[in-house]
């Protein structure tokens, strides 16, 4: 036997040998010389630093290689789950290897791993929600709802005409059941989720009342969302207010009328209320601003390349009197006025037609443009970076943990009002008793009331 056989021998003793003690098999030694990949991953895994010798050429070829494609690797895995995946016991869920399934927690994942809690994927289902919400109309009980400090959901108060109203659901009731489920404990999205449907269908929603459970049984409906509630707050003075809960597709129609009635009632200030004010659609936000600023820019965006560019004011937006000054304005805001409401309390700000009132707001500087995939989901994506009229940037900072930091973000009002948590229920209590009598109800709320101070001091300076 020559020295050359011996050689071979006892190589592929210590293959087999090394296999045993790394997990790779015969298959993948045989297909290394076809496939670089398996080669290098084989030798990466190999604890004897001599043998690597003999995979020279293989990994230089190894490192050269081209990586196959994402969407190759994404069908490689899918297939993988569906032919050889076993969850440790039979199963009869055939629902939990469905391809769009796993398609959508996939891209749920991708986006995750940016790490940007406004970039977020929607199911066909959420994506139509999502429109409703933009249009203004929508299918369930109709109530606003919040998220309370120990994370239970509360109604703020029935849509007027809805059957949540007609029911007799009331201001303050916390919702702890859908369709005889408990829903203490879930995300707002869920609840929400859970009590619309399909128009015409029954749902019930459980809810507690001083601590006592009632039970609801509720026809869902086609809901036109009132985002406006205005009055004229103070008749002897003319102080008008307007309250607008958000920045969808009606938003400017109905700000503009209700300015419109107030003005036919001798409106002379306005305070206009933008706390809790999610935000919402960015061309709502200009059309809104530029009824309070003569011209030049509402807001600046920085796009992913750099470039700034302004979204001006839109003068045929001018058919009411703030934009001319004659109407001084106070804005209300707090730390959940946010996005679009922002731009706009920032934009009156800046340039000085109005001051602002209550707590520094949420500081959201980011824009997301939603984009329909083919099988009408979609993605939310942060595309652009906004600045205020003058320039500033309110979008908050975070630490490397993720965590805001304090104070980083938002825009300060010119006075600040804070409301504890002993106003709110005080509030909410005066709701509960009799919830007719607004006139008791608007005096426990400490920055409505500083800002009838301001413009009762403006009126009287005028």
């Amino acid at each position: 036997m020559g020295v050359r056989s011996i050689i071979k021998g006892f190589v592929a003793i210590s293959l087999i040998a090394t296999s045993f003690v790394c997990g790779f098999t015969y298959d993948t030694l045989r297909e290394a010389p076809h496939n670089p990949v398996a080669a290098r991953f084989a030798l990466e895994s190999v604890p004897s630093t001599w043998l690597a010798r003999f995979f020279q050429p293989l990994t230089a070829q190894a490192q050269n290689v081209t990586l196959p494609r994402p969407s190759d690797v994404y069908e490689a895995t899918l297939r993988v789950l569906r032919d050889s995946y076993y969850s440790g016991e039979p199963t009869t869920d055939t629902n939990k290897l469905e391809p769009t399934k796993l398609t959508y927690a996939a891209i749920d994942g991708m986006l995750g791993a940016l790490g940007d809690r406004y970039t977020e994927f929607y199911t066909p289902k959420e994506y139509r929600a999502m429109l409703e919400d933009q249009s203004g109309n929508f299918v369930g009980v109709g109530a606003r709802l919040e998220f309370t400090d120990d994370k239970r959901v509360r109604i703020v108060e029935p849509i007027e005409g809805s059957p949540a109203a007609k029911a007799g659901i009331l201001p303050g009731d916390i919702i702890i059941g859908v369709d005889g489920k408990s829903v203490i404990g879930q995300p707002m999205d869920a609840v929400i989720s859970k009590i619309r449907g399909d128009e015409g269908t029954y749902v019930r929603v459980q809810v507690e009342r001083s601590g006592k459970p009632l039970d609801f049984r509720l026809l869902r409906a086609v809901v036109q969302s009132p985002i406006v509630d205005w009055r004229m707050e103070d008749s002897n003075n003319k102080i008008g207010y307007i309250e607008l809960t958000q920045f969808n597709e009606q938003a400017d129609i109905q700000f503009a009328s209700a300015v419109k009635k107030l003005e036919s009632l001798g409106m002379k200030v306005l305070i206009f209320d933008l706390r809790d004010n999610p935000g919402g659609l960015l061309n709502v936000a200009q059309d809104v601003a530029s009824r309070f600023i003569p011209d030049g820019p509402v807001v600046w965006v920085k796009e992913k390349s750099g470039r700034m560019s302004s979204l001006n004011v839109d003068k045929s937006k001018h058919d009411t009197k703030l934009q001319t000054g004659k109407i001084p304005v106070v804005v209300l805001v707090n730390e959940n006025s946010a996005s679009a409401s922002e731009i706009v309390a920032g934009a009156i700000q800046d340039s000085q037609m109005g001051v602002l009132v209550g707590t520094r707001t949420f500081g959201k500087g980011l824009v997301q443009t939603i984009i329909p995939l083919g099988d009408d989901s979609a993605v939310k994506i942060t595309t652009q970076h906004y600045f205020t009229r003058d320039k500033h940037d309110i979008n908050q900072k975070r630490d490397g943990e993720g965590r805001v930091i304090p104070k980083s973000g938002g825009i300060l009002p010119n006075h600040i009002v804070e409301v504890t948590e002993a106003d709110v229920n005080a509030v909410q209590e005066a709701i509960r008793k009799n919830p007719q009598d607004r006139t008791a109800i608007y005096k426990l709320d400490p920055q409505l009331q500083k800002a009838l101070t301001l413009a009762r001091e403006m009126n009287a300076t005028r």
